[in-house]
């Protein structure tokens, strides 16, 4: 078995004493803010934990271990990026509720990449299992080898984190949605745009947020050009000129290509509305926004892909609990059907 790091090791990789090492660890003492994260950095590249609970966990007797009744999720917003507050919330208390029927308390963390990841809890010993609302890899890197834990809301494969994965079953909505338009009489091809701004830096591939729309177009036969199939950089203070260069982009691909539907993950959608109406494209005769959104819209042409919270982070906790109880061990895929879609903003007419 491969030798536990312990504190001297930590502290000699990090250039400090041990004394400092158990003061970042404890959360006390005056250190200064880049020592607290190179220390916080050592402990997970070396999966350090100092509580003899959690060396027992991963040691030769798993079961000698006592849980906590513990749970937190972890979510990814940085220092410069507003916290979404009202979808926070939303989350959290379908957290906490799915945690009261399975006998846990549940807590929230939110990583705001000040620090490095330092969560305590975790480190200590103090967590039965987590539920990851991010696939940040600094994250996967600090929890993942102590916990058990879950990846929540995203369409990662299991195999390529070695986690199971309670996610929405986005391919069968997105199917829904181009069928529907096609029903209504909107034919045409797809340009499919994905927006990566400061929010998802150091997060793993995040090709799953428009992989269930390519998916669903060729299942659908809606064409999508290699060219048509792009992401721009973008953030919530320059959300309005971003959508004004995207909306010149998509111009030409809607003239000259035969684009009719727009497929926008983490866009700033009701900009990019404002910004193709200024174009002079109307909305749901010319052109159909489809985007994957934390909530629904009213807005004409625009129909979105709501996430069942509730039933997500249930789901999720139950397939945490069983692997904290060694109930379940296999890594897999857990989908969730879409909640029922909102089809008024499309009276297209035939």
């Amino acid at each position: 078995m491969k030798k536990r790091a312990s504190i001297r090791d930590v502290a000699k990789a990090a250039g400090v004493s041990i004394a400092t090492v158990s003061y970042v660890l404890k959360g006390i003492g005056k250190v200064s803010e880049p020592t607290v994260k190179r220390v916080w950095d050592v402990v997970n590249e070396l999966n350090y934990t100092p509580n003899p609970y959690v060396q027992k966990v991963f040691g030769k007797d798993p079961a000698v271990r006592e849980n906590t009744g513990f749970l937190m999720r972890v979510s990814y917003w940085p220092s410069q990026c507003p916290v979404e507050l009202e979808i926070e919330k939303t989350i959290l208390y379908s957290f906490e509720t799915a945690c009261r029927e399975y006998d846990y308390l549940g807590a929230n963390y939110l990583y705001r990449h000040e620090k490095g990841f330092h969560c305590r809890q975790i480190v200590n010993g103090l967590v039965d299992g987590v539920l990851l609302g991010t696939a940040h890899k600094e994250i996967i890197k600090g929890v993942c080898n102590r916990v058990p834990a879950v990846l929540v809301d995203m369409n990662i494969e299991p195999e390529e984190l070695g986690l199971p994965v309670v996610a929405m079953d986005e391919f069968s909505g997105f199917v829904q949605i181009l069928n529907k338009i096609k029903s209504l009489g909107l034919s045409g091809n797809m340009a499919v745009v994905t927006g990566i701004s400061h929010n998802q830096r150091g997060e793993f591939n995040r090709e799953w947020r428009t992989k269930g729309m390519l998916d669903a177009a060729e299942k659908c036969g809606v064409q999508i050009l290699p060219e048509h199939s792009f992401s721009v950089e973008t953030s919530s203070e320059t959300s309005d000129e971003d959508m004004k260069r995207l909306a010149a982009k998509l111009k030409t691909m809607i003239h000259k290509n035969g684009v009719r539907i727009i497929g926008a993950a983490d866009l700033a959608v009701p900009a990019l509305v404002r910004e193709l109406q200024k174009c002079g494209f109307r909305l749901p005769e010319d052109v159909v926004i489809v985007t994957p959104n934390m909530s629904t819209t009213k807005t004409p042409g625009v129909v979105t892909l709501v996430s069942d919270y509730f039933n997500l982070i249930g789901k999720a906790v139950e397939v945490l609990d069983g692997h904290i109880k060694g109930i379940v061990t296999e890594n897999k895929k857990y989908l969730i059907p879409v909640p029922e879609i909102d089809f008024s903003g499309l009276a297209l007419k035939k």
